[in-house]
């Protein structure tokens, strides 16, 4: 199907069928800025999937079935999230404060060590490096533009 003929037919069906399909994506999703941005995306996905797969015999119906859905996709998704985020949310008062000795992960313990304050901040760096990302001594010593021997005795 050529581009020029699915343009045409879809000004076409947006100048005689536009109030049609709002109105019954309207009825759907009771929600008038929902149901127009739903019909606007039924009509950009008929200029996508019309060259592909041929004008359909009822355009209007077409229209009107894919802004429906969207609609109720919409709301749909919106309810999901609406039941879901309150398990998102923390609640200060439910969480108990941890205690920096408190720390579960393994890693980040590690982070906390090789991160010390009594460590130079170099030597703090190559610890992290070194035993945190696993970078290589030698590749450490290069990084921080002193001798590998040097590196090692830290």
């Amino acid at each position: 199907m050529s581009r020029e003929a699915v343009e045409r037919a879809v000004a076409e069906a947006h100048r005689r069928e536009w109030a049609l399909v709002l109105a019954s994506t309207l009825r759907a999703a009771h929600d008038l800025d929902l149901a127009e941005e739903c019909v606007q995306e039924a009509y950009a996905a008929a200029l996508a999937t019309w060259p592909r797969d041929g004008i359909p015999a009822n355009p209007a119906a077409w229209l009107t079935t894919t802004a429906r859905r969207r609609a109720l996709d919409a709301l749909r998704r919106e309810h999901t999230l609406r039941a879901k985020l309150p398990l998102l949310v923390w609640q200060d008062d439910d969480t108990p404060a941890e205690e920096p000795s408190a720390v579960t992960d393994e890693r980040l313990r590690l982070v906390f060590l090789c991160c010390h304050p009594a460590l130079a901040q170099e030597a703090q760096l190559a610890l992290t490096l070194r035993l945190v990302c696993g970078v290589p001594t030698a590749d450490v010593a290069r990084l921080l533009l002193v001798p590998e021997a040097t590196m090692a005795a830290r």
